[in-house]
């Protein structure tokens, strides 16, 4: 009988672990499919949920201050912060284009009268030692020419088609954001209204979780956004500090747009210095070409060990299960899976360390 009872019991066990193993595998799948659909979709209201969010305290302490009402209060924030955000965009903007557009007009010159001199310079010199040679040597400096305005030629077609095709873009951007703008009016101006009618959906025994759900994730994104900050901030005195080392003119401002590059896995640091350290090269200059590839290799190396250890100190995971998220994140869902999956770990341990969930053992 005995044996009976726990032959059940041991059942029991392996039946409630398996469910409770179904469980998290569906609340993963959820998750991902929330993620990677249902976020981007709504991004706009996301992001007018996170700017509510982000100005709310401060809004509340002019509020109480000032006894003007919260409502102006919000206009009037949100009106100079996306001012802001306008004016240092446009002023970034116009400073790349007019560097790019520069870039692209001297390259012709550069190579007519800079690298072709130089290659036909060393094809004369190597073909007075080895006379024998010079028919092979001009038929190498014309091929190559030949190639090379190919290749030039390929990369000005790609490069007017990625501007087609970003020009064909700006009319969904423009709609996504007016969207996120009168969004993030209408979440800053009834925050409560808005925070309270939701709680109030929940029952009683639930609308702790939520709030606390609701105030771990405004607190990780913060930290989040401030470990970050610490990242772009120490990458951008690297640029600068090896810009103005190498001799780049206006080290600061190209150290701040990198920087901020160097953020976006799918760009980084690499997507402009490996390219300007070629062009360094080939145009002879060899001590910036080799500066050019210092810096980034410094730059990488830095980032890949400080990045893990900043992000799982401001969040509160240990350094190996941040890095091994943001990989996995930024595998199954880019970009966003890059930011979200530490956040949603972060949150989850939160949750669980108060009580609210109960999802691992401790001693």
């Amino acid at each position: 009988m005995l044996r009976k009872v726990l032959q059940f019991m041991k059942l029991e066990k392996q039946k409630a672990f398996i469910i409770r193993c179904i469980f998290i595998l569906m609340f993963m799948i959820l998750v991902y499919a929330g993620i990677k659909y249902v976020i981007p979709l709504l991004m706009p209201f996301v992001i007018g949920i996170v700017v509510a969010m982000s100005f709310r305290n401060v809004i509340d302490k002019i509020a109480k201050n000032s006894r003007i009402k919260r409502v102006f209060i919000s206009i009037f924030i949100l009106i100079v912060f996306y001012s802001v955000i306008g004016f240092i965009i446009s002023l970034i903007g116009i400073k790349v284009s007019n560097f790019i557009s520069s870039l692209f007009n001297s390259l012709p010159v550069i190579y007519n009268e800079t690298f072709l001199p130089a290659l036909k310079i060393v094809a004369d010199n190597i073909a007075d030692r080895i006379p024998t040679m010079r028919p092979y040597l001009n038929d190498f400096v014309k091929d190559f020419n030949q190639s090379l305005f190919g290749y030039v030629s390929n990369i000005s077609s790609k490069v007017v088609g990625t501007v087609t095709g970003i020009a064909s873009q700006i009319p969904s951007l423009l709609v996504k954001l007016i969207f996120t703008i009168v969004s993030s009016f209408f979440f800053t101006i009834d925050y409560y209204k808005i925070s309270n009618f939701i709680i109030l959906q929940f029952k009683d025994e639930h609308k702790q979780v939520v709030i606390r759900m609701k105030d771990n994730i405004v607190g990780t994104l913060g930290k989040f956004v401030k470990a970050y900050s610490i990242i772009i901030s120490i990458t951008f005195l690297e640029l600068s500090f090896g810009f103005w080392i190498i001799g780049v003119p206006t080290p600061f401002l190209f150290g701040g747009l990198i920087a901020i590059i160097d953020i976006m896995p799918i760009l980084g640091t690499g997507s402009i210095l490996v390219p300007w350290s070629i062009i360094a090269f080939i145009m002879g200059n060899t001590k910036f070409g080799i500066g050019m590839l210092i810096l980034y290799i410094t730059i990488t190396v830095v980032r890949q060990i400080i990045e893990p250890k900043i992000v799982g100190r401001q969040i509160g995971l240990h350094p190996i299960i941040t890095l091994i998220l943001m990989y996995v994140g930024f595998h199954l869902m880019g970009l966003l899976g890059l930011l979200t999956l530490p956040i949603l770990a972060t949150i989850l341990v939160k949750l669980d360390n108060e009580g609210s969930i109960h999802l691992f053992k401790k001693n």
